[in-house]
């Protein structure tokens, strides 16, 4: 077969100017024709782990959701009500805070609103509670819909028993991928237990002297999600208590040490192998001083529905409560850690307002397979080798960029099965036609020579 000078010159024209103009397109607009969501990963690299196409809106924009790592910070802030030396002494008349402060402060924060408290404090006295104080500190703390005590622990030779209250905390080994030797070990408690009685669980915050707990600021991790008791593996206070806001369980927890931790099946967070997570740029706890949540109530009512610090109590996913070890003028460094790692998570697993790209008109889609379809007709001007290499490439792309097209469009899988078959059939006969009778041989020879 030949074709005339003239028309080969007119079809490389226009293969070359289309193919340009693809690839110029493509580059300057980067997801507009192909690999929408590869496109947009190396487009938000960096800012979002993973984006997910879901179909196209109403303006036949293409619909992509970014999940993973943060957020950008939008997620409700976290306040720490600091029961340190002067925020102490803003409300009650001694410091550290007797057993009936706490009750004082704990039915403050559900009057405005909080329904997660975490106390971070120890919880003990050294003159102990009688029983109708102790019932009274319970009473206020039992009000809250999810709540716990941290305890601080710490290794042990002796491995102690694991508390009854803490078998539900277990995460099921068949949802673990990998080795979590490097996860901090802690199986004894250090200090006295709290001396209230109340049905909050105790929860692991500290492991003592473990600089694991306590990494530099610089550093922009989180403390240890998790930890090691004897075979089990636990979640501390702050995963605990996102998994409470995300109404999840220890058993919906997936963890791949060292890659990825998954809550919930659906949202992922980059995890270390010694179970930290990076924290979110802005994750800063919001600190609140005591006379900021007792505020006068006068005859019974309720504090005023107006104020800011009661906004932010009833919006916060978790209220962390904490009274340093020491007598401090400032806050507790650990709970403020434990804090914006919470916050963290809830920012990380909040989805980010979803990107919309125009999708290239149906025209231009249906060019770039006429486009390639041409090119096994311009493969006629090459020798056999190069007939060959053109033609096998036709034959690999044009199903794939075929059906690529029809499933953007949202047209019906099957429909697209027999099309790209028949596809494939007829260019591989145009590259392997049946043998010539001897009479056309002979003329073909003739014809060459």
């Amino acid at each position: 077969m030949t074709l005339p000078p003239k028309f080969l010159l007119i079809l490389s024209l226009f293969q070359i100017s289309l193919g340009l103009g693809w690839i110029l397109g493509y580059v300057l607009l980067p997801p507009t024709i192909f690999c929408y969501e590869q496109a947009a990963e190396h487009l938000l690299a960096g800012e979002y782990r993973t984006v997910r196409p879901e179909g196209l809106n109403t303006e036949n924009s293409i619909v992509l959701q970014p999940y993973d790592y943060f957020n950008k910070g939008q997620t409700a802030q976290l306040p720490v009500v600091s029961l340190h030396r002067e925020s102490s002494l803003n409300s009650f008349a001694s410091y550290p805070p007797n057993p009936m402060d706490y009750t004082v402060l704990f039915r403050h924060l559900y009057e405005q609103g909080a329904r997660n408290v975490y106390v971070m404090s120890p919880m003990t006295w050294e003159e102990k509670p009688d029983s109708i104080v102790k019932a009274a500190v319970g009473y206020e703390l039992d009000r809250f819909l999810h709540k716990a005590l941290g305890r601080q622990m710490s290794e042990s030779a002796r491995r102690s028993p694991l508390p009854p209250d803490w078998k539900d905390l277990i995460i099921p080994a068949s949802n673990i991928v990998g080795k979590t030797d490097q996860f901090p070990r802690a199986d004894r408690f250090v200090g006295e237990p709290p001396q209230i009685t109340t049905s909050a669980p105790s929860l692991g915050t500290v492991v003592e002297n473990n600089e694991l707990f306590s990494p530099a600021p610089e550093n922009r991790v989180s403390p240890p999600l998790f930890i090691r008791w004897g075979g089990d593996i636990i979640p501390t206070l702050p995963l605990v208590a996102a998994l409470n806001a995300l109404d999840l369980k220890p058993s919906d927890v997936r963890i791949i040490p060292g890659d990825t931790l998954f809550l919930g099946g659906k949202r992922s967070i980059p995890l270390d192998k010694n179970g930290r997570i990076p924290l979110a740029a802005n994750s800063s706890p919001t600190i609140l001083d005591t006379k900021e949540v007792i505020v006068p109530v006068m005859s019974g009512l309720r504090p005023p529905d107006t104020t800011a610090v009661r906004k932010l109590l009833s919006s916060a996913d978790a209220v962390l409560v904490s009274e340093p070890s020491a007598l401090s003028d400032t806050p507790d460094a650990q709970s403020l850690l434990a804090a914006q790692t919470v916050r963290s998570i809830m920012g990380a697993l909040a989805p980010a307002p979803a990107v919309l790209i125009p999708i290239a008109p149906a025209w231009v889609q249906w060019i770039i397979v006429l486009d390639v379809l041409l090119l096994s007709v311009w493969a006629l001007r090459f020798q056999r080798r190069g007939r060959f290499i053109t033609w096998g490439l036709c034959i690999l792309f044009v199903p794939f960029i075929a059906w690529y097209l029809f499933s953007a469009h949202d047209t019906w899988f099957p429909v697209m099965t027999p099309i790209t078959a028949v596809l494939c059939v007829a260019l591989a006969c145009s590259l392997f036609p049946p043998p010539l009778p001897p009479f056309l041989l002979s003329t073909s020879a003739a014809a060459d020579e």
